[in-house]
């Protein structure tokens, strides 16, 4: 009896794999744009909670007149956890300049309370940031390393991704598109055409 044990021949197996290639080379470029976008809606919405835990902490008399007097910057360290105790100062950070007391309080005791409640609203970790790809600004790539949020002398608050530290007051208001950072991408409440 004879077995009749076709297969597919050696041209047949490699026109397969050139056509499997050739729609390789034509999904992947897609395919990676539809991840960076994804990545940057994940760091839009890290960013909204951001806002909101702040604006929330902002509803306290003492955090509001210490964060808006002058205007104020939180850092925010992606992914570090946030305790009941002592680690809430490595995750939330706020720099605040203030002149005496508030409510009979010292403005370090406030500055304390704020990052404790600023924290706690966030929830158990600082967001992370999933975009982490290189971004034009100025005439330098950055790569952007952790969130800020900028709260103005008027108690609004608008957050960044932030690709470098600056000094203090590095940030100016503007009634129009918000705040201007040399050193960060603007993602809300406008998102900067940057990070777009």
């Amino acid at each position: 009896m004879k077995k009749n044990n076709k297969g597919f021949s050696l041209v047949e197996l490699i026109i397969v794999i050139a056509i499997m290639a050739i729609l390789a080379g034509a999904i992947a470029p897609a395919l990676i744009r539809y991840i960076d976008k994804s990545r940057k809606s994940n760091d839009v919405s890290s960013a909204k909670t951001i806002k909101t835990a702040v604006e929330t902490a902002l509803g306290n008399e003492s955090i509001y007149e210490l964060l808006a007097t002058k205007g104020s910057i939180i850092t925010f360290k992606p992914g570090a956890a946030i305790t009941a105790e002592g680690d809430i100062t490595q995750a939330v950070t706020v720099e605040a300049e203030y002149d005496g007391d508030i409510n009979g309080k010292t403005a370090d005791e406030v500055k304390v309370t704020a990052e404790s409640e600023i924290g706690t609203n966030i929830g158990e970790k600082v967001p992370k940031l999933k975009y982490k790809k290189a971004l034009k600004k100025g005439d330098n790539n950055s790569t952007p390393e952790y969130f800020e949020a900028y709260i103005s002398t008027k108690g609004t608050v608008y957050v960044f991704v932030v690709h470098s530290k600056v000094a203090f007051g590095g940030f100016t208001e503007e009634d129009s598109v918000g705040v201007k950072a040399s050193n960060a991408y603007q993602i809300s409440p406008y998102m900067c055409d940057e990070y777009q």
